[in-house]
């Protein structure tokens, strides 16, 4: 028996050693051999050694397993009174409520019409469409913020007579006392002015600083009521076919008339109902969008070397004498400003919250006119981060826009294809060039995700807004106030994606690139030529024979490390990553993320394929019998009362032991199974289970410089595209019984006893 486990372990350690050589190999790694070498030996021996401890329980090949998940599905649905596990119901998926009746105040004007309209994207996506299929995007169409943002919070102060209407003192906090304490608080006046003549009675024109989080949430949408000028183009999206453009009328001037309540858009259709994913199919199917010859589905793309190297002075000739749209236009101002404006201030404002709130940072995760209120760890959080990853990343392959994820969400990605559970925003990069490209055809759009798959199943509804940065010619970290040079934001939460280029600069790379020059003679010798009379080298110049490039918050990066980008799936939506993917985790996080399991109070489940709460297996595993017992799906009051009192257990946020990790990995297909009788880790397993598999054998293919096996995995996988999570709307019209016939009536009736007093 001992000779054969020695025998085992030999095997082992023979096919571990053959990997560290295959991976040096395969992975075309801009660095010395030896240190190829060493990170490599680092990498297959950290896995080896983490994953020889844990199971590998094929569990989707096991088929008593799915057959206990199906069992586990229909108990989850059968007392779902909340509708927690509604989108696991492909019943219910294939049959979501997606047709409206159009009220008929919109047909009849002698009819009463309502001083607020509710809000339903089902309703403004659908009739925007069928306009869209009548006239074909050949007319700016009128906009205002109330057709496109829930001003559900604005009601109780629209629909009141002007003595109860709110003033501009009600912002005011700063008779608070320690509230507000060590909060920079802005003078009310410096952001607010009263103004009877909108149904507010107040305009919000400016940033108003640190605030209390419900009143964040009314300010924004009050400025986006009042001040925020409309987009300058609509941006609807489709799955796989490029886009429709249509540019909004008179952008700068927010008046109400430009609603759909008051626009007669709606009249001009003539329609008495409205069915959002119909309209979408007639127009992609009768009028299929122009561009398509701009959408990338490449394997692998090259980023141009200049892509990182942009002559704004050229671009400022070029647009001189010319005849402008009003893209154009705003383009040559912005450069222009940026060109002259030797210390920009602060561009993007988030949600400040006062410093005495006890988690103030959580604020800064949301754009101040988009916020909605904190949902950071609840499952709006999930929801809207997914469509917001899909809908940027489909946005830019369909422009041609060179991008890829960067950061924390490169790392997520290389675990399971997802967003971590903590995350808070997203991060990608670009080439300075393709900034450019954003700032010039699409700042201040609002892009509309593809309502419809090509399979003509219902996508989502998200509505994201492109914010470019007013300094896009400063590319150092300057007063390290613009790290960021645009956003692309979700206009339901006010979450969002920060974007950065990367560019040639005068900035002194890293010490990790000195090899570069000492290993490689010709970069040696051009850098000995460029030397001046005192033996140094500008940097710029530097950068430029070692093809390194960085971001203005000096995140670095080189060129062989980047290109040539290649074609992935994240979160189940086409995309690229740098091919050295690896190599700049190391940089940035040190190889011991790529295999470490235990993050925070979060450990990943190998077989799930999921991180969890690691306190939840904990629990599990102290007595797994009781814990099955709490957590069965059983509709028992005790046992969700029971499930309640340990939710403060389950946040306990600590680094486990080694014992612990040992017994987590040794988890059994029982216990596997058993631990679906958790609620969350049920949803997130079944949601994800066909996407995370998936990843896992790219990961494996990325790692060997498989293309062609990528490409052959990726055209097999049937599920490509699709949703892994609900449209955020959608959740809440089946969780919460959204009715929009019934929000309009509750209108009336509110008007009627406002007109009472």
């Amino acid at each position: 028996m001992r000779v054969r486990l020695r025998y085992m372990k030999v095997v082992l350690l023979f096919v571990v050693t053959y990997g560290v050589l295959k991976t040096i190999y395969a992975l075309h790694l801009a660095q010395s051999p030896q240190l190829q070498f060493q990170n490599a030996v680092k990498l297959k021996f950290q896995s080896w050694f983490q994953n020889i401890l844990a199971s590998d329980l094929e569990l989707e090949s096991n088929e008593m397993f799915l057959r206990h998940v199906e069992k586990v599905r229909k108990e989850k649905r059968a007392h779902d009174w909340s509708s927690e596990f509604w989108d696991l119901d492909e019943k219910v998926i294939s049959n979501l409520p997606l047709e409206l009746k159009v009220p008929s105040y919109f047909r009849d004007d002698d009819q009463r019409k309502p001083i607020f309209q509710p809000f339903d994207p089902r309703f403004t996506l659908g009739v925007y469409l069928s306009y869209l299929n009548k006239n074909q995007g050949s007319e700016p169409v009128p906009f205002h913020w109330s057709d496109w943002v829930d001003m559900e919070k604005l009601k109780k102060y629209i629909l009141p007579k002007k003595d109860g209407k709110i003033r501009c003192s009600f912002f005011d906090i700063s008779n608070k006392g320690e509230l507000v304490q060590g909060s920079e608080l802005q003078p009310v006046q410096s952001y607010c002015q009263e103004d009877s003549s909108n149904p507010l009675g107040y305009n919000i024109f400016a940033f108003p600083g640190p605030q209390m989080v419900p009143n964040n949430e009314i300010l924004g949408k009050s400025y986006l009521y009042t001040s925020a000028p409309s987009p300058v183009k609509l941006v609807f999206l489709t799955d796989t076919l490029g886009s429709y453009e249509v540019y909004v009328a008179d952008p700068s001037n927010n008046d109400l008339k430009h609603s759909l309540l008051h626009n007669d858009i709606v009249k001009k259709l003539d329609i008495d109902k409205v069915n959002v994913l119909n309209e979408y199919n007639t127009l992609v199917k009768t009028h299929p969008p122009r561009n398509k010859d701009e959408v990338m589905n490449d394997p692998e793309v090259t980023i141009p070397r200049d892509a990182f190297d942009v002559d704004v002075n050229s671009i400022l000739d070029g647009l001189k004498g010319r005849d402008l749209n009003v893209m154009d236009d705003a383009y040559r101002k912005s450069i222009e400003y940026s060109h002259h404006e030797e210390d920009p201030p602060k561009f993007f404002r988030e949600a400040k919250l006062l410093e005495k709130h006890p988690e103030k940072w959580l604020g800064d995760h949301y754009d101040w006119r988009f916020f909605n209120g904190i949902t950071v760890g609840n499952e709006d959080q999930k929801l809207s981060l997914h469509h917001l990853v899909k809908s940027y990343l489909s946005f830019a392959r369909q422009h041609g826009i060179i991008t890829w994820i960067s950061h924390g969400s490169l790392l997520s990605w290389y675990w399971n294809g997802l967003a971590f559970p903590w995350d808070t925003d997203i991060d990608v990069q670009v080439p300075l060039s393709e900034l450019h490209k954003l700032g010039k055809r699409f700042n201040q759009s609002l892009i509309i995700e593809n309502v419809g798959t090509s399979e003509d199943k219902f996508n989502g509804m998200g509505r994201y807004f492109v914010d470019i940065g007013s300094s896009i010619t400063h590319r150092s970290k300057g007063n390290g106030n613009n790290n960021i040079d645009g956003r692309f934001i979700d206009i339901d939460t006010g979450l969002y994606i920060d974007i950065t280029a990367l560019a040639l600069t005068d900035t002194d790379t890293p010490q990790r690139y000195d090899y570069l020059v000492e290993s490689q003679p010709h970069i040696r010798k051009a850098l000995e030529g460029l030397k001046d009379d005192n033996g140094n080298v500008n940097y710029r110049d530097k950068n430029r024979e070692l093809e390194a490039y960085n971001c203005r918050n000096n995140h670095f990066a080189t060129y062989d490390e980047l290109s040539p980008l290649v074609l992935t799936l994240v979160e189940n939506s086409l995309s690229y990553v740098p091919s050295n993917f690896v190599m700049t985790l190391n940089y940035e996080y040190k190889l011991n993320a790529l295999t470490d399991k235990n993050y925070r109070d979060s450990f990943y489940l190998n077989n799930f394929r999921i991180w969890v709460i690691t306190q939840i297996v904990l629990d599990y595993l102290q007595d797994p019998q009781r814990w099955v017992d709490e957590h069965k799906a059983s509709g028992d009051d005790k046992s969700a009362e029971k499930k309640k009192k340990r939710v403060a257990v389950d946040k306990e946020k600590r680094v486990i032991s080694n014992v612990e990790k040992w017994r987590i990995n040794k988890l059994t297909t029982q216990d596997h199974a058993n631990l679906l009788q958790h609620g969350s880790i049920f949803k997130e397993y079944v949601k994800t289970m066909h996407f995370t598999s998936y990843h896992e054998k790219e990961l494996g293919l990325l790692m060997k410089s498989d293309i062609a096996g990528v490409t052959k995995h990726m055209e097999h996988y049937k599920h490509k595209g699709e949703w892994l999570r609900s449209d955020l709307f959608m959740s809440k019209v089946m969780r919460q019984r959204f009715d929009f016939e019934e929000a309009i009536d509750e209108v009336f009736k509110l008007m009627d006893l406002y007109a009472e007093e």
